[in-house]
């Protein structure tokens, strides 16, 4: 099978960007990002925010931030309140001596892959400073994003951290970290395009990642969906084939992650194309 993957070569945002995507000034939604859990698993959750607080008093998390996106973005709370566990889940990471991270591979900056097939990025910065804290290794571990709760629930990773965002059927099916960064759901389009707002999208193909807080984000707006060609979004496996497919003009427009749409915008000469 033939797929393909886009790198982005180099670490950090900068703010040379090359012609090509815009982001529209409407957007779909406000989202919080948070770590999922097992349903259940407190004593590990505990521990992540234990440390996470512990990493904003000290300066790592400013300092992660910064790296990545230019200033400080983190909200994690001064304190955190600790949920009641009789678990194990945290024991059986340390007697693992690893901590599981399920993540999608293609969701810059948050986690992907650089030039030399490394996954790097925010959330794996982040998760490796709270591994230290921890007293365990970070195991970064790429799944098929549209699984991700199954996986976590089948034991195959520890937590679901990358861009992972807070919803309702999420909160109700796991337990989850307090918020540790804001986001937004946006449209991005080619420069020439002549959609300017959601209005716009009407009789327009648009594409976005299954799985995603994207879907839940189009579902909230009924109307701007009813209004889309063929009446719903495309599918496809992650943001990186949908903005592939939307600067070759084999669609209109891609809803995403503000995080992850500006950090293309502003790297859109450091993207290449490996198909293998």
């Amino acid at each position: 099978l033939a797929s393909l993957m886009a790198v982005l070569l180099l670490a950090g945002c900068g703010s040379n960007a090359q012609k090509g995507y815009r982001i529209l000034d409407e957007t779909l939604a406000d989202e919080e990002y948070v770590i999922g859990f097992k349903k259940g698993n407190e004593s590990l959750r505990n521990a992540v925010m234990k440390a996470l607080v512990e990493l904003k008093q000290d300066g790592t998390l400013a300092e992660i931030s910064t790296k990545w996106f230019g200033e400080d973005k983190i909200i994690v709370p001064d304190t955190y309140t600790e949920t009641e566990a009789t678990d194990d889940s945290l024991q059986k990471v340390k007697d693992a001596g690893k901590l599981v991270m399920g993540m999608d591979e293609a969701f810059p900056p948050m986690g992907f892959r650089d030039d030399n097939w490394e996954i790097v990025g925010f959330d794996v910065d982040v998760a490796r400073a709270v591994c230290e804290k921890l007293g365990v290794e970070l195991s970064p571990s790429p799944i098929d994003w549209k699984a991700n709760v199954n996986m976590l629930n089948e034991g195959k990773v520890d937590c679901l951290w990358n861009g992972f965002t807070k919803t309702a059927d999420r909160e109700a099916a796991l337990t989850l970290s307090e918020p540790y960064m804001v986001n937004r759901q946006v449209v991005v389009v080619m420069e020439d395009s002549d959609i300017q707002t959601l209005a716009d999208l009407k009789d327009k193909s648009v594409v976005l990642q299954s799985g995603s807080s994207a879907v839940e984000a189009l579902d909230s707006k009924p109307d701007v969906k009813a209004s889309l060609k063929g009446g719903a979004p495309i599918m496809v496996d992650n943001n990186v084939l949908a903005l592939n497919d939307l600067s070759k003009g084999g669609s209109d427009a891609v809803i995403l992650d503000e995080v992850v749409a500006r950090y293309y915008v502003n790297h859109e000469d450091q993207l290449a194309k490996v198909t293998e």
